[in-house]
């Protein structure tokens, strides 16, 4: 028969080394016990090809993990995705075993790692994704170097700097010269027939050393308009019917400080970076290399060059840049889960200093890290069910207006931001005017590599097994971040009356 393999999607729920061999040979499915009727397996070969890993007690550091992603759930920035469809995870002494002694196998509990300018090396080892429904999906993954990958931990569940990422790549030559990588779109037939569906020989290459840490930051600086927006240490709250003071290309200036803004620090707070540095939490925010955020171009239309196409939806003036900042609705009962359907989006805008400096940012790609990064919190929200494109899909703009009359999308205009969001999004997607969604965001800073960070999180937030202190300072017996636990709520609006007649479009409610 052919079995889940054990390094399949009972991984997530933590047992990420237990294995035993599954049989390769019968073109047969048995679902797991919660499964319903017939599925399908992927699998194939994965080559490393990279710097040679760490060993300690005799055991490779680290090791292979291969992702399988519903290409209608796929992850930011490409998506919506919250989560693989099923993970392998090949254990590093298994993908380096055919190396020998050319590895210290040394037993002293010291970790031992190579030499700089020892050679790279190219290792194989099989994979398998298993069961999974009927559809569409890409294959992505790393190698994680370090051994600090957790796929139940969201402080822990992407690659970090040093782990080499790949996927099932239609260009991998070209990704290590530096092009986008386009990934193959993998199908599992529907009907899937009584004994299981196989989609084998799949080749995965992870060959891309990833150079940066994920984006980890906490709010340093809250840089609100007028009116509409208030705070407190653990949430900022923007009205539903927030309307911008100003927004015209002609008053760059004023339109910005019309923006509810969001200064983001790299790392944690001074305060925090000891304990954020030990185990369990073991945060990269400590030691010699002090955390950054890096900005970049952003190549928007994939055609591999950077130029004056690569702007953001509301202006062509203004670049679009990475990190790229996402505000997703929560679940009501969940703090850490975002809503699944409908899928609610608030989409930030990444500011170089301020807009005048954004717009006169030339073609080069930037890559310049930093200690902190400005982010604008648009008044208009995406909303829409990511899995069933036919319903379609609407983007709500508070207000039609600035304050002094200006159209936020001028309506000769909203023909075109409507065939480009259901082109983006594959599902028709309409423009209306109402009240934004009100509940509790999360922000979520993302680079190219799919890397990212997501506040609140984990660090900052009590499961409810955790009894937390009295001062908010422990979970348990793990310390507790005050940074990581902020949330950007949209909140009551300040004028009922225009709530009551531009009310929030059914399409937004759960």
């Amino acid at each position: 028969m052919l079995r889940p393999s054990p390094r399949t999607g009972l991984l997530l729920l933590g047992a990420l080394l237990a294995a035993l061999p599954g049989c390769d040979d019968v073109e047969v499915f048995v679902p797991l016990p919660d499964q319903s009727g017939p599925a399908g397996v992927l699998d194939g070969t994965v080559t490393y090809a990279g710097p040679r890993p760490c060993t300690k007690d005799g055991h490779v550091v680290g090791a292979a993990i291969v992702l399988g992603f519903d290409a209608r759930l796929l992850p930011p920035p490409e998506g919506l995705g919250t989560s693989a469809a099923s993970i392998d995870v090949i254990p590093g002494d298994e993908l380096f075993g055919g190396l020998g002694d050319e590895l210290d196998r040394t037993e002293d509990g010291a970790l031992h790692c190579p030499e700089p300018d020892a050679p790279p090396v190219t290792v194989s080892a099989t994979w398998r994704l298993s069961p999974l429904a009927a559809g569409t999906y890409q294959i992505r993954g790393f190698y994680d170097h370090d051994g600090n990958f957790d796929p139940t931990f969201g402080i822990a569940n992407l690659p970090t700097r040093g782990d080499v990422a790949g996927g099932a790549i239609e260009n991998a030559t070209e990704v290590l010269a530096g092009a986008a990588p386009r990934y193959r779109a993998i199908t599992i037939a529907a009907p899937i027939p009584e004994t299981g569906t196989r989609v084998s020989g799949i080749a995965v290459t992870l060959g891309l050393p990833l150079p940066l840490e994920r984006p980890i930051f906490h709010v340093a600086e809250v840089l609100a308009p007028a009116s509409g927006v208030t705070q407190s240490p653990s949430e900022v709250v923007m009205a539903s019917d927030f309307q911008l003071e100003t927004f015209s290309q002609a008053d760059p200036a004023g339109t910005e400080a019309s923006l509810l803004r969001l200064r983001l620090a790299a790392g944690v707070p001074d305060g925090e970076v000891a304990r954020a540095a030990k185990p369990p939490l073991s945060l990269p925010v400590g030691g010699e290399a002090a955390p950054t955020l890096t900005y970049a171009r952003q190549d928007v239309n994939g055609d591999g060059a950077i130029d004056s196409d690569d702007h953001v939806p509301d202006s062509a003036l203004i670049p679009a840049l990475f990190p790229i900042s996402v505000f997703a609705k929560q679940d009501d009962e969940e703090p850490l889960i975002s809503q699944a359907a409908p899928a609610v989006l608030l989409q930030g805008l990444t500011i170089y200093d301020d807009l005048v400096t954004t717009a006169t940012l030339g073609p080069e790609p930037l890559n310049e890290p930093r200690d902190s990064a400005l982010i604008g919190v648009r008044p208009a929200a995406l909303c829409m069910h990511p899995t069933e494109p036919q319903q379609g899909g609407v983007l709500v703009l508070s207000h039609k207006t600035d304050k002094e009359g200006h159209d936020i999308i001028a309506e000769r205009d909203v023909a075109q931001v409507e065939e480009a969001l259901s082109r983006q999004f594959g599902r028709e997607i309409k423009v209306a005017f109402g009240c934004l969604p009100e509940g509790r965001y999360a922000l979520s800073l993302i680079y190219g590599t799919g890397q990212a960070w997501t506040v609140p999180n984990e660090a900052g937030v009590c499961a409810p097994s955790e009894a937390e202190t009295g001062d908010g300072e422990i979970c348990g017996a793990r310390p507790r971040l005050a940074s990581q636990r902020v949330a950007l709520v949209i909140g009551p609006p300040d004028d009922e009356a225009y709530c009551a007649e531009h009310p929030t479009p059914a399409a937004c409610a759960r």
